[in-house]
């Protein structure tokens, strides 16, 4: 009995999250604030680079709105 304790215990112990800050880097808010979506690599199509995303890491783009 005092087996699966303690194996239940270490379960829970490794389910756990990973700790840090759980909030979008800056760059990423400002990104969909204006309209853009984050991606990895190049924009695709028609839709035009305007910034990064996760800290440099992603690319922010944005289509172009109808005239």
């Amino acid at each position: 009995m005092k087996t699966l304790l303690l194996l239940f215990a270490i379960f829970l112990v490794s389910c756990q999250a990973v700790p840090g800050d759980g909030s979008d880097a800056l760059d990423t808010l400002e990104c969909v604030r204006n309209g853009g979506s984050c991606n990895f690599g190049p924009c695709r199509g028609i839709s035009q680079p305007m910034g990064t995303c996760r800290n440099g890491a992603l690319t922010c783009c944005r289509w172009p709105h109808p005239a």
